[in-house]
């Protein structure tokens, strides 16, 4: 048995970064998705949200942003999403998350392969954009995960030349 003192806390693969807005949308993974063990952990991505929030009269930096993530326990998971808020008609700053409109990204860390996957979703509730009324996801199916090769490398093949070692590395 291990003392809480002898045991290696390992952070989150997904680390929200994000100020809270106050705005939020629920997406809900259904207990029938079958590629997730307990452990594993989903996050929420907007493709082009607003990656930070900006002073008032400043153009918003847009960009893919991590806008809510959850570790799931085999059960029915809900997590809640940032939403971006627009307040640049009053004067006041347009804040980071996600935007009404954009498509839900969703990726999966399998957290026994040390892997992370982008994913294909099966909706049960709403369309997969930001904005809908609710979101449920009923399955989820690995789209692939990273294929990371060492394309070229060079090591001092001369001596005196001024060319740099270097590795070139292909995803």
């Amino acid at each position: 048995i291990l003392a809480v003192s002898e045991l290696e806390l390992v952070p989150p693969h997904f680390d929200v970064e994000l100020e809270e807005t106050g705005e939020y949308l629920l997406v809900i993974f259904e207990s029938s998705i079958s590629i997730l063990e307990p452990g594993d952990e989903i996050g929420i991505f907007d493709a082009n949200g607003i990656v930070e929030s900006t002073e008032p009269g400043e153009d918003p930096v847009y960009g893919e942003v991590l806008v809510s993530a959850g570790t799931w326990t085999g059960e029915q998971l809900e997590i809640s999403a940032i939403m971006s808020v627009d307040l640049s008609d009053f004067g006041g700053p347009v804040l980071n998350g996600a935007v009404d409109g954009n498509d839900v990204i969703i990726k999966v860390w399998k957290a026994g392969e040390e892997m992370e996957y982008t994913v294909s979703v099966t909706w049960s509730a709403g369309s997969g954009t930001f904005g809908d009324l609710i979101l449920a996801v009923s399955e989820l199916t690995l789209a692939g995960g990273v294929n990371l090769a060492i394309n070229e490398f060079f090591f001092r093949a001369a001596l005196g030349t001024s060319v740099p070692d270097y590795v070139e590395l292909a995803n």
